[in-house]
């Protein structure tokens, strides 16, 4: 794989110098905490929006969904869905109380709420520990679209690493800078410029002579083919079980190419092949692209669109946006803006993912797909690059240049956002709580950027363990599928806490505790016990075998969860002293707030003055 597209180097550069621009005019900002954290709580519903779509417009977004359908059909598209349907759980149960409530963060939250410096500290470590999971796709985007859009590394690197590298590093530098008002103009820039990639492919592909209803039967004509790259041991296995499907389903050049490499007798080497999929809804049928099956059983279907819809409720990046507002009133009208935004960009990458199935087809038949990527049997060794790749053969380089920058926006965005929320969590949750109460801002701020560059610094290294790890041979597109994790983790850790702490005055601090522990925690344990199963570390037997079977444990985890918050609850009853204050603060109006604060006569002559 070979290849260097300038026109897309020469974009790619131009949307760091204006990132970084940015970052740097917006430095007089980033004064205080609550302008580097909060961005002086002054952003407006639209802009906000804006700021929201493109900081939840992941790799996983811009890459990974229309990826995901191009490899797996149906089930690709329930990302989509599960994606933009997330945010109607937060407009109707969380975004207006949870900013009418103020303070920073989550865990700001889940303290006044609750009154509890442990769940304060158990927030803090969840809010850690879902942003790391939600990091690690965006490094691994990174690496990949570096690797297809320049093919050569840099300083002795190979390209992935020299992606990985150079996005943790810019990255770091514009947030630690320009604090949460550069990253929000950043985001705002970045939405649109990622939602003009997407149209223009549409249009380049409707223009090229896509007919929806036409791919999709086309698509859904005949078994549906994965391609993988496998040693030659596992090809061999089984009496040789796998190569034989292959040879059912690949070329006789192309398949007569994987048996001289088997034949060759070096166990190790690894092959990209094509094999049949397998139906996993129903065993004894084929798997078509417009029918679900692909990925996932029956529970893993229903617990992976419930950990999108119920994870974006519990995306600290996501939910910090909120108190940027400057009331609830504006939270709830930017999340309408937002369910318009990302609504119609799932409309779009799905149209996508289907179009790129003949597109790409055509173009390895005819000798003319971008040499920056791997084919066999007419399709992409690995899916999250087919918009780079499509970009390319639709529009040539210009609209490649146009689709990469946009990729590495989405890159930019999200971790901007995510080392934005990590820092609050250590520097505002804990330094200004907890180390240092009577720091000065210059002291807290310095803290602020300090905690960005380290958690960059370990994003990155998430980001360049992923291949050694070997997680992008065991899972196909596993962008998207490690963006669902970390979906999982929020819906788990988080969700319960909020929905019960917000609508449910009986809930306590021990039950909320409980209640995180046994979500957020038992989703990573099922997560970890499915890398290790797909690793092939892990055995199928007994009830750990079975919770390692879960690809995605939120059908399991978010109602234990919730139970475990309701039982744990009822049998403690120690509610906070003030829960009438606390459900005045978070339900009442503004009249209603500033008259429980300074009497009747001050609230009527202050609001007879509006």
């Amino acid at each position: 794989m070979s290849g260097l597209n300038t026109i897309a180097i020469v974009l790619v550069i131009g949307l760091i110098i204006f990132t970084v621009a940015l970052s740097i005019f917006s430095r007089r900002f980033t004064r205080t905490t609550a302008d580097f954290y909060l961005a002086g709580r002054k952003v407006g519903s639209f802009s906000n929006a804006s700021a929201i779509s493109g900081d939840y417009l992941s790799a996983a977004s811009f890459l990974g969904v229309a990826g995901a359908v191009y490899a797996s059909g149906l089930d690709g598209v329930w990302y989509a869905a599960g994606f933009a349907g997330g945010f109607m759980v937060v407009v109707l149960f969380i975004a207006s109380a949870l900013r009418r409530f103020g303070e920073y963060t989550v865990a700001d939250f889940a303290f006044g709420r609750f009154g509890s410096h442990r769940i304060r500290l158990v927030t803090v470590v969840m809010v850690l520990i879902t942003s790391m999971f939600y990091m690690a796709p965006q490094m691994y985007g990174a690496g990949t679209t570096w690797k297809v859009l320049v093919g050569r590394g840099m300083f002795g690197m190979d390209p992935y690493t020299t992606g990985v590298v150079v996005v943790a590093g810019i990255i770091m530098f514009y947030v630690a800078v320009g604090g949460m008002k550069g990253t929000t103009l950043n985001q705002i820039f970045q939405f649109w410029w990622m939602t003009f990639a997407m149209l223009l492919i549409v249009f380049f592909a409707f223009g090229n002579g896509f007919s929806y209803s036409g791919d999709l039967q086309a698509a859904s004509d005949g078994t549906l083919v994965n391609t993988k790259v496998m040693t030659v041991e596992q090809l061999t296995a089984d009496d040789g079980a796998i190569l034989a499907k292959a040879e059912s389903v690949m070329s006789a050049d192309e398949f007569a190419d994987v048996q001289a490499t088997v034949d060759a007798g070096d166990m190790t080497v690894r092959i990209p092949v094509a094999i049949p999929a397998v139906n996993k809804l129903h065993e004894l049928r084929d798997m078509i692209f417009s029918e679900p099956g692909h990925r996932y059983n029956a529970f893993d279907q229903f617990s992976m669109v419930l950990a999108l819809v119920l994870g974006t409720a519990g995306l600290p990046h996501i939910l910090n946006r909120y108190y940027t507002n400057p009331s609830g009133a504006a939270a709830r009208r930017s999340t309408f803006w937002v369910l318009v935004f990302i609504g119609v960009f799932y409309i779009m990458a799905p149209i996508v993912g289907l179009a790129g199935i003949g597109f790409i087809r055509d173009a390895v038949a005819s000798g003319t797909a971008p040499p920056t990527a791997d084919y066999v049997n007419g399709m992409l060794v690995k899916s999250d690059a087919l918009m780079p790749t499509i970009a390319q053969i639709l529009g040539g380089e210009w609209l490649m240049g146009v689709v990469s920058a946009g990729a590495f926006a989405a890159m930019f965005s999200t971790v901007g956002g995510l080392l934005i929320a990590s820092a609050s969590a250590v520097g505002h949750d804990v330094y200004e709580k907890y180390v240092n109460p009577n720091a000065t801002e210059k002291q807290r701020v310095f803290v602020g950027k300090a905690a960005v560059v380290a958690f960059a610094l370990i994003a990155m290294g998430i980001g360049l363990g992923i291949p050694v790890s070997g997680l992008d041979q065991a899972y196909p597109a596993l962008i998207a599928m490690m963006v669902t994790w970390a979906f999982a983790v929020g819906a788990g850790a988080f969700v319960p806490m909020l929905l019960t702490g917000i609508w449910w005055k009986g809930t306590t601090e021990k039950g909320a505790i409980s209640g995180m522990l046994v979500g957020g925690g038992g989703s990573i344990l099922i997560i970890v016990l499915n890398i290790l199963r797909q690793l092939g570390v892990l055995g199928g037997d007994g009830l750990v075998g079975f919770l390692g079977s879960l690809t995605f444990p939120t059908l399991f985890t978010f109602p234990l969860a919730l139970a475990t918050i309701i039982i744990v609850s009822k049998l403690d009853g120690q509610l906070p002293k003030n829960v009438d204050e606390i459900w005045m603060r978070i339900h009442g109006t503004a009249h209603e707030r500033y008259e429980k604060q300074y009497g009747l006569d001050k609230v009527g002559t202050m609001f007879g003055k509006q």
